[in-house]
């Protein structure tokens, strides 16, 4: 129990730790640019996974029906509850058919040919659940994990989503079965999916090409279980291939549209793209697949446009501050204290971003090197990049002769010589007081001697 107890209070906290690294950033205002094609899903975002933020997004936080792309967070709740999912074994059970031939839209359901009784292992489900969007492999996981029970398999969904801060999101189910109340935004699906980037094994599973169940009896059933990837951006013979992105999620519902969710590495660059809400058909009714186009698209808009650029240099000269009482030169040059750099468009001039500076006109010696003198704002469009702070380039030492000279002219000034003559005043007064009233004693005593002596004088001569 004290195992159970710890190691339960250890897993929290690494969740805590991971969901405060990959959430904020998602959060925060972050600089923000537009593709050069035209974006057809209604709602997509861009994250760059190098830096942890948001490059480009669109209605974003527009509330959308998710479809297959639900199982990506049924796949973290399995992940995260069950440490052995190549030794967990799932049997079909007869009663998921009738549920999904009694579905609304039973065209949105994809199948990856599992039938009653056929017993295949966890992981071969997430495979099959994440490459093909089935949805026998998600029922089957969803009631397992759920203990019978969808609802309470439901319920461990959305908790999760609480605990990443998926405030507009809300499950109903864990398939991807059609629910008029299951509705999340793009924001939040990007932060599912960074999260889920995190978890051992999800990468590896969402992002196969092909996978053949180790499960599968027979030639027939080896066929039938080598799933393929629903990304066909992936499949070199395929006219939407696009090189470096790996698969994830595709999903595909009447109600909401064609949906993806997508990682893309060129040159060093990493990317996570989720678009969601894509036309289904063209406007001659044809089927065409928007997702992809306009993945694809941002993608390369972001690996052909977007780089890490230097916006304020850390060894720009900022401008220069008079300084009193220097020996030799009475200036010091201003650098920034750190450099400014983000992910930038070249399709943005640079000289767009406007640099705020406030510092006083001048200032007294000395000044050292990497003393703070004031700050400079970086901003775009009205909107702050940075606030840095504005250092000393080099040491101006203080003169001693200019410095004292420089103080003669304060001195009379100062409070100090005001209550010093007050005081002197008030002294003066009391000295001179003091010395009328003892001349006026001595002169009256010198009077009383002498009235003294000459009464002494007539008695004597009587």
């Amino acid at each position: 129990m004290p195992k159970r107890f710890f190691a339960a209070l250890l897993a929290a906290w690494m969740t805590a730790a991971v969901v405060l690294w990959n959430i904020t950033p998602l959060r925060a205002q972050a600089l923000l640019f537009t593709p050069n094609a035209t974006v057809q899903s209604d709602a997509a975002v861009l994250l760059n996974l190098d830096i942890n933020q948001i490059v480009y997004e669109k209605n974003a936080d527009m509330k959308k029906m998710p479809g297959a792309l639900v199982q990506i967070m049924t796949a973290v709740v399995v992940l995260e509850n069950c440490p052995n999912i190549s030794g967990e074994k799932i049997t079909a059970k007869e009663d998921m058919y009738k549920l999904f031939e009694q579905d609304e839209y039973p065209e949105d359901l994809r199948y990856a040919h599992i039938k009653e009784g056929d017993t295949l292992t966890a992981e071969e489900l997430l495979y099959a659940m994440l490459m093909t969007s089935s949805i026998e492999a998600a029922y089957m996981l969803t009631d397992h994990f759920g203990k019978g029970d969808q609802d309470a398999f439901t319920e461990l969904m959305n908790a999760k989503a609480e605990a990443l801060g998926m405030t507009n999101t809300r499950y109903t189910n864990g398939t991807g079965l059609y629910s008029a109340r299951q509705l999340t935004t793009a924001r939040d699906m990007m932060t599912l999916l960074n999260y889920a980037m995190t978890l051992p094994q999800f990468e590896t599973i969402s992002c196969t090409p092909t996978y053949t169940a180790a499960s599968a009896s027979g030639e027939e059933q080896k066929d039938a279980w080598t799933w393929k990837h629903s990304n066909l951006m992936m499949d070199e013979s395929s006219d939407n291939y696009y090189k470096g992105v790996r698969g994830i999620k595709t999903g595909n519902s009447q109600e909401g549209g064609r949906c993806i969710a997508c990682k893309g590495s060129r040159d060093g660059n990493n990317y996570l793209v989720v678009c969601m809400d894509a036309p289904l058909k063209d406007l001659e009714g044809n089927n065409r697949f928007y997702h992809l186009e306009d993945a694809k698209n941002i993608l390369e808009w972001a690996f052909t446009h977007l780089s890490f650029q230097d916006i304020l240099p850390e060894n720009k000269l900022l401008g220069q501050i008079r300084v009193n009482n220097a020996i030799g030169d009475d200036i010091v040059k201003l650098k920034p204290a750190k450099g400014y750099s983000c992910i930038w468009s070249d399709m943005t001039d640079k000289k767009s971003v406007q640099e705020i500076t406030d510092w006083p006109s001048e200032v007294n010696a000395p000044v050292y090197a990497g003393d703070k003198l004031g700050k400079v704002t970086l901003k775009l469009s009205g909107e702050t990049l940075a606030e840095i702070d504005v250092i000393a380039e080099g040491t101006v030492e203080r003169s001693f002769w200019r410095y004292n000279l420089s103080e003669i002219p304060g001195f009379f000034r100062s409070k100090y010589l005001r209550n010093t003559w007050v005081l002197a005043i008030i002294l003066s007064v009391v000295y001179i007081a003091a010395c009328i009233f003892f001349a006026f004693r001595y002169h009256e005593d010198r009077k009383r001697r002498e009235a003294q002596r000459a009464g002494h004088l007539r008695n004597k001569n009587q």
